[in-house]
């Protein structure tokens, strides 16, 4: 049975070993995209030598003389020299400079574009142009093996005997091994162990986007349906706007309100209200943008008497936070700059798994050549 494995890892890793390399590679160049398009977006911005930042009113002024609407949401940094911005729609987002509310056109674009085309390569392997679907189809079918060549690889390694003086060399990388096959054969094995975890997560979260057969599974697991009620039971228990006993108050006291029990805080999203609205909408967010398990939604009177209601975490269904979950597992993000580390480092495993496996292969082909000549 292990003879079945073991020709089975053979020629799947032949198969797939090329395309999991593309993918491995691809996905450390995206380890820290989210932070380095924020640097460029960041650095477009000229802070004044005794200029002051805009109040949270001025931003939200100049987001509606931009195009903004009430309903669109605009986000402030902390950090007053990071860019604002407007978002009126998933994929129409403009940047405003903090300090004179104008539109900062092009930041970062560069380095978007950049990233845009890598991710395409890692999801449809679209060197040119968009959406590829035999490419999408591919790297599908290359992600599915590379977790069949995780399992079986398991099976292959495996101690006969769990005696410590074996299993070591399977588990630590071993100095003054007489030939790169032999290097190669400890890299292989030392880093599939260590790196299995991350790297079967990676693979299941990417089949879920590849296939909806994986997708619907997530959603079933839960008793959901894709496309079913979104949001949870909180949702439907909003408090009454209440009437205002004064006047409108501006947004930076109410900001100040909403920040005051997060000290901790990275960066506020208010929902542009209505001239009349009697409630403001705020979501305060310490952790790095993705992660709705630091994130608060909370909803205040704009008269300033206060907060209605308590803050609310996450409302979605089970199967949209599981959803969520791995589509940032498979990043690393969701568990902050060191997941995206983990990540990074597992792609990198990858691509030295890919290439010990490659060798290895390469080396026994020519064996049995050289043994079949006789």
């Amino acid at each position: 049975m292990r003879r079945v494995f073991f020709w089975a890892h053979f020629a799947m890793g032949l198969a797939a070993g090329v395309f999991v390399l593309l993918m491995s590679v691809t996905g450390v160049l995206l380890t820290y995209e989210r932070q380095m398009v924020s640097a460029a977006q960041n650095a477009a911005v000229e802070v004044p030598a005794e200029g002051e930042p805009l109040s949270v009113e001025a931003l939200s002024e100049a987001a509606l003389a931009a195009g903004g609407a009430p309903g669109n949401t605009l986000t402030i940094q902390r950090n007053p020299a990071h860019v604002a911005t407007l978002s009126k729609g998933r994929r129409d987002n403009a940047l405003l400079d903090p300090y004179t509310g104008e539109v900062i056109e092009h930041a970062g674009e560069g380095m978007e574009a950049f990233f845009g085309r890598v991710m395409r390569i890692h999801r449809w392997l679209a060197f040119t142009g968009g959406r590829n679907d035999l490419g999408a189809a591919i790297n599908g079918a290359a992600n599915l093996i590379f977790g069949a060549l995780l399992i079986s690889g398991v099976i292959l390694w495996w101690p006969r005997r769990w005696k410590w003086p074996l299993v070591k060399t399977l588990l630590f990388f071993r100095r003054g091994l007489p030939n790169a096959k032999a290097r190669h054969y400890n890299w292989h094995h030392v880093l599939a162990v260590w790196s299995f975890v991350p790297l079967f997560l990676i693979i299941v979260s990417g089949a879920v986007f590849s296939y909806s057969w994986a997708n619907k599974l997530v959603y079933a697991a839960f008793g959901e349906t894709p496309g079913g009620q979104g949001r949870g039971q909180a949702a439907a228990a909003a408090s009454p706007p209440p009437e205002l006993a004064g006047g409108v108050l501006p947004l930076d006291p109410l900001v100040e309100q909403a920040t005051k029990s997060f000290g901790n805080w990275r960066r506020v999203t208010i929902t542009l209200p209505e001239p009349d609205a009697s409630t403001l909408d705020v979501t305060v967010d310490w952790g790095n943008g993705i992660q709705s398990s630091k994130t608060r939604n909370l909803t205040l009177a704009r008269d300033g008497s206060g907060l209605i209601g308590e803050p609310v975490g996450d409302v979605s269904s089970p199967a949209l936070k599981m959803r969520r979950y791995l589509r940032f597992v498979h990043t690393g993000e969701i568990y902050g700059f060191i997941g995206q580390t983990l990540a990074g480092l597992a792609s990198i495993a990858a691509i030295i798994l890919v290439y010990t496996g490659i060798s290895l292969a390469i080396r026994r082909l020519l064996r049995m050549k050289r043994a079949a000549r006789p």
